[in-house]
């Protein structure tokens, strides 16, 4: 399910996002620049190629070069929830790449909001497995919430006046906030659950004049739209290019700063696991990243019984391999 939202006021720029999924696992990853790669995606689909320009940290619960959100080292942010309304793009000549590595194109390669939106037109998302929606913020304030219905990928830029998604699509949930709804019985739980969650967002985002957002009260809004299933909890502080991130498992915040990394092409690509990560020394618990590493972070996510039961996946252990070693792949 999960909820993010942007706050972008009285100087303060900060990307707020909680991930609601019946699945504890979550790494983060570094991601260098200057490296060539190529979609992981199956004909008749082309594959989108592209180099990474930008370094970033990126949270996965799948694996490396699969994100969940992350942030760039030019202030942009990508993340995202659930919508089942998704439609993507159908087969045409655009090339193509899936609905998570769309967040790794973009980090690796765009600066801004709007250099995301350009870049974002000209790729589509193909063969996907998660309906998704996404929020794009970035160091000037700019933002966007991007979704796919009926095909289409439709912007909201200029009348994102509650920079929020849930699980709702944004026109539909803006329509009930804008209409002073606020209780949803009517609605099947998951629904209900959606708006009740974008409705006390959007409360808590009203500032008083004498009120200044800080990173104490992105969580605290965070808290009021945590559900039982909430893995993690971040806040992308934009000014100071800071990750400051909590989970279920170890409600110590901690403080991950992107200027303690080097994103240089030659430079080794770092990981940790989020859950085990503690406040003193953040930096000297990222470990070098290896294909071991992603090997149990894969592993971990498509065994997990509860994920296999509701999904009735099967992975065979050569194909868990085959992701796990696919980073391996790029020059």
């Amino acid at each position: 399910m999960s909820t993010a939202f942007h706050i972008y006021q009285k100087g303060i720029n900060l990307v707020c996002k909680n991930q609601d999924v019946q699945y504890d696992g979550v790494y983060m990853f570094t991601n260098q620049r200057g490296i060539q790669k190529t979609a992981m995606i199956m004909p008749p689909d082309k594959p989108t190629f592209w180099v990474s320009i930008y370094g970033s940290i990126t949270i996965s619960q799948i694996g490396k070069e699969s994100p969940n959100g992350g942030i760039n080292e030019m202030g942009l942010v990508v993340e995202q929830t659930t919508l089942w309304q998704t439609e993507y793009p159908a087969l045409d000549e655009r090339p193509a790449l899936g609905e998570l590595q769309w967040i790794q194109y973009l980090l690796d390669t765009c600066s801004t909001v709007q250099e995301a939106l350009n870049a974002a037109s000209i790729i589509r998302i193909g063969q996907s497995t998660s309906k998704l929606h996404y929020l794009l913020a970035d160091r000037h304030g700019e933002r966007a919430i991007v979704e796919f219905l009926d095909g289409e990928m439709i912007v909201h830029r200029e009348n994102v006046s509650f920079p929020i998604i849930s699980n709702t699509p944004y026109n539909e949930a803006l329509q009930e906030i804008k209409i002073g709804q606020r209780e949803w019985t009517h609605w099947g739980e998951y629904e209900r659950n959606s708006m009740e969650r974008f409705h006390v967002v959007s409360q808590a985002v009203r500032f008083e004049s004498d009120k200044v957002p800080n990173i104490d009260f992105a969580f605290a809004t965070l808290a009021s739209a945590r559900r039982e299933d909430t893995v993690y909890s971040l806040v992308y502080h934009l000014d100071l290019m800071e990750l400051h991130a909590v989970t279920a498992r170890n409600q110590e915040r901690v403080t991950i700063q992107l200027k303690d990394f080097d994103f240089a092409k030659d430079a080794p690509a770092q990981a940790v696991d989020l859950q085990n990560l503690h406040a003193e020394h953040v930096r000297e618990q990222f470990e070098k990243y290896t294909t071991a590493f992603n090997h149990t972070a894969i592993t971990s996510f498509f065994r997990d019984p509860l994920l296999t039961s509701v999904f009735k996946w099967e992975i065979s252990d050569e194909m868990i391999q085959y992701f796990a070693q696919y980073p391996d792949t790029f020059l």
